[in-house]
């Protein structure tokens, strides 16, 4: 009986314990953020602000749906040049890569915290030398 009662303890002593450490190794830099370095690693001459997002970002372009009962249009983040509100993201298209420095994408929540409630698709803030 006491082997019994020993065995039951180490086990539940074992299963108690901690698990192992599983989390991932992040990747250098941050998913919000396209740094200078990686602007400059893929630049091309040429190249407008849009491209360079494509491919660096993709994410930050894409067509986020229907999020509002006031705007019935579709959900597109709204681009932010050096500050100031530049407008939607066809506008990259006229904004030479050249010119990029940083580019930092808002989520929905974050947008609207900070720009108020008309950027429900959340917003590209691009910096310019």
């Amino acid at each position: 009986m006491e082997r019994i009662f020993a065995a039951a303890c180490l086990i539940a002593v074992i299963a108690c314990g901690s698990a192992p450490n599983h989390t991932v190794t992040a990747i250098p830099g941050h998913r919000d953020i396209i740094p200078t370095a990686e602007i400059d690693g893929y630049r091309t001459p040429g190249m407008t602000a849009y491209d360079l997002i494509a491919h660096l970002r993709p994410e930050y372009l894409r067509n986020r749906g229907i999020n509002s009962f006031r705007q019935a249009t579709a959900g597109t983040a709204t681009v932010f040049l050096n500050g100031s509100a530049y407008g939607d993201i066809e506008l990259l298209k006229s904004l030479d890569a050249g010119l990029v420095t940083q580019v930092q994408y808002l989520s929905a929540s974050d947008a609207t915290t900070r720009f108020g409630t008309d950027y429900t698709a959340g917003a590209i803030l691009v910096s310019t030398r």
